[in-house]
């Protein structure tokens, strides 16, 4: 019995010592292009954004938060399409599949697949995007890009477009 106790203890004192790290920041970039005739770009910079090192990833931003060129195409992708004021925020949750492949005590670039919930518009759907981590000098960065279909999250933005194109920049410190 006093064995069985003595190696739990080891177990539990090796747990406590490999202890996830945690990567965050609030100035992370997620901006978009709708492609058409006259392209619709926005970015928004106050994207608070966590990645630990056992890979999970996520991300939340105020849709209002997005700055676009002319203030008539802030004032109707707030109104009329992402209706912010009933959907304030979007959000992402998500794990690095292949986080085995990703080393962030070595400087490099290391290519990640994710997969996740995007929640936007009250929708959720399943995503996965194929990205990069990049470690330098012991700050670590995460981009990725990926294509959003507005119907499948009940936007009706099919005077505009159908498809945009995301791009996420994080940098953590």
């Amino acid at each position: 019995m006093k064995k069985f106790l003595f190696i739990a203890l080891l177990t539990f004192a090796f747990t406590q010592t490999q202890a996830q790290k945690i990567y965050g920041t609030r100035n992370a970039k997620v901006s978009f292009i709708a492609t058409n005739d006259e392209d619709v770009k926005a970015v928004n910079n106050e994207v608070a954004s966590r990645l630990s090192d056992k890979g999970e990833i996520s991300f939340s931003l105020l849709i209002k938060g997005f700055k676009f060129e002319y203030a008539e195409m802030q004032e109707k992708f707030n109104n009329d399409y992402a209706e912010s004021n009933k959907f304030p925020r979007a959000e992402f949750k998500g794990t690095i599949s292949n986080i085995k492949d990703i080393n962030f005590t070595k400087d490099g670039n290391y290519k990640a697949v994710v997969k996740g919930n995007l929640t936007l518009h009250g929708v959720s759907k399943p995503v996965t995007v194929n990205g990069t981590i990049s470690v330098k000098g012991g700050k670590v960065s995460a981009t990725g890009k990926f294509p959003i279909v507005m119907k499948d999250f009940k936007i009706d933005a099919s005077a505009v477009t159908e498809k945009v194109n995301a791009e996420i920049n994080a940098v953590y410190q």
